[in-house]
């Protein structure tokens, strides 16, 4: 069981940071996080808003650390199971 979750916890991970695929699909009204993050950075050019570009990748970290620390048994267990010897 930790193996598969290991498993759908990597693959999760891959589906929310896919940045081309995002930005070539999906509409500008549905961008993901890290897209939306870039478009910040484009509108404004050569005077970067650093406090509001901190804060949406925190906004963008928060959930991932807390979903973390919710499977961190789950998911080293997972990774240790391969490599044992049965």
């Amino acid at each position: 069981m930790a193996g598969l979750l290991t498993i759908g916890i990597f693959a999760f991970m891959s589906y929310c940071n896919e940045y081309i695929l995002a930005l070539t699909v999906l509409k500008p009204d549905n961008y993901t996080l890290p897209v939306g993050l870039k478009n910040l950075m484009e509108v404004q050019k050569f005077a970067t808003d650093w406090g509001a570009m901190f804060a949406g990748l925190v906004i963008v970290m928060v959930p991932t650390m807390l979903f973390y620390a919710m499977v961190q048994k789950h998911l080293t267990s997972g990774l240790s199971i391969g490599g044992l010897k049965g």
